[in-house]
């Protein structure tokens, strides 16, 4: 009886921690379900309609379809945003927010301008109201070692906004490397801290403002970013949750029945 008891309770502890890895998907794009650029302004809005973000039908992280930001002579208005369906989440030290995409480059060049930002207004939504908080993650080249992977935390953060991760997991040489494929960046966002990873690699810990609900998701930086392709594919935004009542529930059974079984054989 105790070996079954201990089984249940080691299955029912699997589950909860494999509930708690996977998290709640608040939303996901593959990119494979768009025919053609025109498609992404159904979910997204384009920022600048005249020069849209692109889809790439012929390179995919495992997959054939990403969006893509080309090598422009000028600036280059390449950008769209979409709000969080179901609203503005906030992070939590027990249920962050992740945000996870993957990125690949053509070459390594410090001109490179594009990156993926997760944002807070005060009104809810994209552009409503007051600039609460903006993370960023990807490759700027104003004020950064534009040799490496950048981050932005706006508020919050003592010192410049823009900075760096490290070179330990990954640089710009190493994204561009055409045998290296593609690279996955992440930012976990808590109460008042968000993690920067590379490749599942925990990089870089920066504060921020505690308490702030985000709201939206803005790809593309919009500025000149010459020199370098940049794609991006399989971004994902997910809130790890705590371990559900349910489980919580089920470990309370468990307890009473291995101290009913124990009463009986007693």
């Amino acid at each position: 009886m105790k070996i079954k008891i201990a089984i249940l309770m080691a299955a029912t502890l699997a589950f909860a921690a494999s509930t708690q890895a996977q998290g709640n998907v608040l939303w996901s794009d593959d990119f494979e379900s768009y025919a053609n650029t025109a498609a992404l302004s159904g979910p997204y809005t384009q920022i600048y309609p005249a020069a849209p973000v692109m889809l790439d039908t012929t390179k995919g992280d495992q997959s054939s379809q990403s969006i893509h930001f080309g090598t422009p002579g000028a600036n280059n208005e390449r950008r769209m945003y979409i709000n969080i369906p179901g609203g503005p989440v906030t992070p939590t030290d027990q249920a962050p927010l992740k945000l996870e995409f993957w990125t690949d480059l053509d070459t390594a060049i410090w001109s490179t301008r594009q990156y993926i930002e997760i944002r807070s207004y005060s009104g809810g939504a994209y552009n409503s109201g007051t600039l609460n908080q903006l993370i960023a993650l990807g490759f700027t080249s104003s004020g950064v070692d534009t040799t490496r992977v950048n981050q932005r935390v706006v508020a919050g953060f003592t010192g410049a906004q823009w900075g760096d991760l490290t070179d330990t997991y990954a640089t710009r040489t190493t994204i561009a490397d055409p045998n290296n494929d593609w690279t996955q960046l992440a930012m976990v966002l808590k109460h008042n801290t968000v993690e920067f990873y590379v490749n599942g690699n925990l990089d870089t810990v920066q504060t921020m403002t505690a308490g702030v609900a985000f709201d939206s998701i803005v790809i593309g930086s919009g500025l000149s970013s010459a020199g370098a392709d940049v794609w991006f594919d399989n971004i994902k935004l997910t809130q790890v949750p705590e371990p559900s009542s349910a489980v919580l529930a089920l470990l309370g059974g468990l307890g009473v029945f291995a101290w009913i079984s124990r009463r009986r054989q007693a």
